[in-house]
């Protein structure tokens, strides 16, 4: 008996869908005549829409002669419909409607989604739909877009994760070894000197492989399910079914040779990587008993006996990973990762024979494979999916629209990718026996020569990698067979954190309140408490920052805190990564003037986490092998900065520009080479003398618990008190008046992207009208800036515009990574503002100016989504300093009054290039690797005479005032208890 129902012109899905019991949303499917299957979602609650189209057609089914097609025609959709032939009319109106849109082009498939305001979702619906009905793909956009296409493929030349997935994936069969990006060449000129037309070629390409059959749909929105099935039913049902096959891809990815391979390649950044791939039995049709999940869980273990804790021990990795690789219909990998160290690449052949021993060690189990560890994974992922917190809209609809594609029984469209419902050790035997030394290739990948390994002597074609492959030594392949695997690694012992207790104390409430309560405020602590009043939720989230004078001393002292929260780290690891296998989160960092310890999870053993964090903290045993190895890699990733993109350059280099204190990663890494392991002793016991300690604890805790759990912090830690003075949060360095530019080189030498950070101040941070005015000003430039620096000048695939806050100062920005040197993208940027901006704000007619205004004040007025969310932005507000929890709703009120004459003054008192009252800072990050025909334009000397020119960081902050501190913006409450 069929589970559809015809419904005139549609079906509908008769079974309930199995969902979360914490999902108070509404669920219909259905499937229109065309064969387009649609989930409808009502959220009564939400306050954005958002709608998603998964098409399966990803890069795997582009032309050899047309490499980058799938992502080219993901671009070229956007550019313009039938019935909205304007370029920009669809990114407009979202951005007029709080909204955004994004998309993905993945091995085989194609994702589209958007979000917007829930009065907007008809007319964004309208224009989305048309992206599938009627597409323009006019001539005008063609060659432009392929050279955004190819911005966007050279911003990844240097990129090693881009780097070494295609030379995997290159040296794999066709179509696996497709280059999915594409680039000027493969999508322009070389098929026109073949005669073809890319236009053309796309359209052909688009009508051969789109097809409503192939494409899931998920709709989520305010309105009934009678109402979105009507609205999906009239927008959608045009989209053509023509008569295509499902794509499906043959299981001989590799060539012969492939196997019991070694890839040798150079990376551009110090890194050491070693991954064992294995071709793996398809797990989509296992998605009850996900086999491949439970071997990763075993694999990938960090606890006590692990694979993982015993490389760690030997000194040979970082850290380890285990789990699926890419797929297709056909095919299936699964890859095991290891950071090595650099002991760690001298001992590659060690570290291979230790990961088959293990492997070795649980196929003598796979016959009768331990139930109490299938049982653990399967009683994980079921409380995990009954507390699911609920997602952003967008999110959501992109997840569930690519899921639908799995062949899944239809009732399990939500729950099929979480829960794990049968036993079938049979399974499981079969996914282990696929992890065989006959049946792998390995990746070994450094930037530095490795001992006895040959020559590099080939180039990957697409991003210019150096390698060389051979068969893994006979001699090798021996030892692995003929060993056994020692007795300190076993399987995993029963999880003790996995919680029993889920009661939560439910108490309803008119209004959820937006501020959280003050508990105690003594000189050494103050905590802040709230309740959790609406997601009911057996969780909480403990927040903690440990505030001390003595990390901001220096530039040695900042690296000594971190080495120290690294090391912290490190110790925890073995005995916490079963909290974080049962749903539990912790995290220890550095924020400037202090470290952040934030611990999340289940409250039914939360505290116990808690306290284990803390006790390891306040009496850490630091032993020289383990800091070696931390301080390597901390080494490593200052070293490794250099070799980032120029636009993290650009916006690292502002921000220190703009900071009162802050290192640069130069000193840094100069820093870190002179510490020792007494250094981090000394400086740990320096730091946990003298402490304020602030916390918030949010969720499933009562007040009593809340209190109890700072004043067992406090037992443990007995801190000396700090002064006023020395609780004084950080300050920022002003940007003075007039026009600065800072000019720095771009480190990589073979980076051919230079960057441009170009940002105007405006003034302190707490002035409510001038921040919502900014605010204002933000949303109307964001969408012009990138349709007119990105899309129409085509200066760069990274163009991005926004508001900038810190203590004590704000502004607006523009970031550009463009291969053009930033002194042309400085002008550009000059050109934007005098031309585009002034004409759209003198031009804007009243409607519009509203639209704008309602468009940020539902931004402001947006609830947050899960308890997570909430915990999240009240922290933001507390570790601010500022504590301004009513913050949306002044600024709401705030927008309320402005005109358009107070945003037209605003952008000619502070932003525009005639003005005398503006504070403009420019960082130019210019690359040493200029192409040609931009190197007339790579100079600062054609900006205007009035900028001032710097090339150090200390002869610019001599003209830079301080900021004041943060302070609370209102006199904070007497603690509801008396200390």
């Amino acid at each position: 008996m069929t589970s559809w129902k015809q419904k005139n012109s549609y079906q509908q899905f008769s079974k309930l869908l199995e969902k979360s019991n914490n999902d108070q949303r509404n669920y219909r499917l259905i499937k229109l005549e065309n064969n387009l299957e649609c989930l409808l979602i009502n959220d009564n609650q939400t306050d954005k829409a958002s709608v998603a189209i998964d098409v399966k057609a990803g890069h795997l089914l582009d032309p050899k002669e047309l490499q980058g097609l799938a992502h080219f025609n993901e671009h070229m959709l956007f550019l313009g419909t039938s019935k909205y032939p304007v370029e920009n009319d669809y990114q407009d109106y979202l951005s007029k409607n709080s909204g955004y849109s994004n998309a993905y082009t993945d091995m085989i498939d194609t994702n589209y989604y958007f979000t917007c305001s829930t009065n907007a979702l008809k007319g964004a619906v309208d224009r989305f739909s048309q992206f599938f009905i009627a597409p323009l793909f006019t001539q005008s956009c063609t060659q432009r877009e392929v050279k955004a296409v190819d911005s966007e493929n050279k911003k990844n030349l240097q990129s090693d994760l881009w780097r070494l997935f295609q030379l995997e994936k290159g040296l794999s069969n066709a179509p696996l070894s497709n280059f999915g990006t594409g680039n000027w060449d493969t999508l322009y000129s070389e098929p026109s000197l073949k005669g073809m037309d890319p236009r053309e070629e796309l359209i052909k390409w688009y009508e051969t492989h789109y097809s409503s059959h192939l494409m899931k749909l998920c709709v989520l929105g305010k309105e009934s399910l009678d109402e979105l099935e009507q609205l999906t039913v009239e927008n959608f049902s045009a989209i053509p079914q023509r008569n295509i096959p499902e794509p499906q891809f043959s299981s001989n990815v590799w060539p012969e040779d492939a196997h019991k391979s070694i890839i040798f390649a150079e990376t551009i950044k110090d890194l050491r990587q070693l991954t064992i791939t294995f071709k793996f039995p398809e797990q989509d049709a296992h998605y009850n008993t996900k086999p491949g999940n439970f071997l990763s869980h075993i694999l990938g273990y960090e606890g006590k006996g692990s694979l993982c804790s015993y490389l760690k021990q030997l000194g040979h990795i970082n850290s380890l990973s285990a789990g699926f690789g890419f797929s297709a219909p056909g095919f299936e990998f699964f890859k095991i990762n290891l950071d090595l160290t650099t002991r760690g690449v001298g001992e590659w052949k060690q570290c291979l024979k230790l990961i088959f021993n293990y492997i070795d060690m649980m196929k003598k189990f796979s016959d009768n494979p331990p139930e109490y560890l299938f049982r653990e994974t399967q009683d994980l992922a079921t409380i995990a999916f009954r507390f699911k917190e609920q997602g952003q809209p967008e999110k959501v609809t992109s997840s569930v629209a690519r899921l639908m594609q799995k062949p899944y029984e239809r009732e399990h469209i939500l729950s099929g990718s979480h829960l794990v419902r049968e036993y079938e050790p049979n399974c499981i035997k079969e996914s282990l026996n696929a992890l065989n030394l006959d049946n792998c290739r390995v990746l070994l990948a450094a930037k530095d020569p490795i001992e006895g390994v040959g020559e590099l002597d080939r180039t990957e074609k697409w991003y210019g990698t150096k390698y060389r492959v051979d068969p893994l030594p006979e001699e090798l392949l021996n030892e692995i067979r003929n060993t056994t695997s020692p007795s300190e690694m076993h399987l995993p012992h029963p999880n003790q954190f996995i919680p029993k207790n889920f009661d939560v104390e439910k108490k309803e409430v008119e209004e959820p309140s937006i501020t959280p309560a003050l508990l105690r405020d003594t000189k050494n602590v103050r905590l802040w408490h709230k309740k959790d009043d609406q997601w009911w939720v057996p969780k909480a989230h403990v927040y903690m920052i440990m505030k001390s004078p003595s990390i901001l001393k220096s530039a040695k002292a900042s690296v000594t805190t971190r080495l120290f929260n690294e090391l912290l780290l490190d110790e925890m690891n073995e005995y916490a990564y079963d909290a974080e296998c049962a749903g539990f989160a912790y995290s220890i960092e550095s924020t400037g003037d202090g470290v952040l310890i934030h611990v999340k999870g289940y409250n039914d053993k939360l505290t116990t986490l808690l306290h284990q964090v803390i006790s390891t903290l306040k009496n850490l045993h630091i032993s020289e092998d383990r800091f070696n190895v931390i301080k390597e890699r901390i080494e490593r990733v200052y070293a490794n900065f250099s070799m980032d993109a120029p636009l993290m350059h650009a916006n690292v280099a502002t921000y220190s520009l703009t900071q009162k204190v802050f290192f640069t990663f130069d000193e840094r890494l100069e820093a870190v080479k002179s510490i020792s392991k007494e250094d981090v002793e000394n400086h740990a016991k320096e730091f946990l003398e003298r402490l304020y300690l602030e916390l918030f604890i949010h969720g499933n805790v009562t007040d009593d618990s809340a209190i109890q759990i700072s004043k067992d912090i406090e037992t443990v830690l007995q801190p000396a008190s700090l002064s006023e003075e020395e609780r004084q949060s950080l300050q920022s360095s002003l940007v003075p008046q007039g026009d600065h530019v800072y000019v720095k080189k771009v480190q990589n030498p073979a980076q051919i992207n230079s960057a441009i950070e170009y940002y105007n101040e405006v003034g302190d941070v707490v002035d409510l009208d001038l921040r919502t005015k900014l605010s204002l000003f933000a949303q109307i430039v964001h969408e012009p800036a990138f349709d007119q620096l990105r899309t129409k000048e085509q200066l760069g695939y990274m163009v991005f515009s926004g508001m900038r806050k810190s203590i004590g100062a704000m502004g607006f920005r523009v970031l550009i990574q463009s291969e053009r040197p930033p002194a042309f993208l400085e002008q550009r940027i000059e050109e934007f503002y005098d031309v585009t901006v002034k004409n759209l704000l003198e031009s804007m007619t009243e409607e519009a100016f509203e639209k704008n205004k309602n468009s940020l004040m539902e931004e402001k007025l947006e609830k947050p989504k899960n308890l997570n969310n909430e915990s999240s932005r009240l922290w933001v507000e507390l570790s601010g300093g500022y504590y301004d929890f009513t913050r949306r709703l002044k600024e709401v009120e705030s927008i309320k009054k402005i005109t358009k004459e107070d945003i037209l003054n605003f952008f000619y008192t502070y932003i525009h290039q005639s003005s005398d009252k503006r504070s403009k800072l420019s960082t130019h990050l210019v690359s040493q690797s200029i192409p040609e025909q931009y190197k007339e334009f790579n100079s600062v000397e054609s900006l205007r005479p009035s900028n001032k020119i710097y090339e150090d960081i200390p002869s610019y902050k001599t003209q830079a005032k301080t900021s004041s501190h943060a302070k609370p913006v209102a006199q904070i409450p007497k603690p509801a208890i008396d200390n």
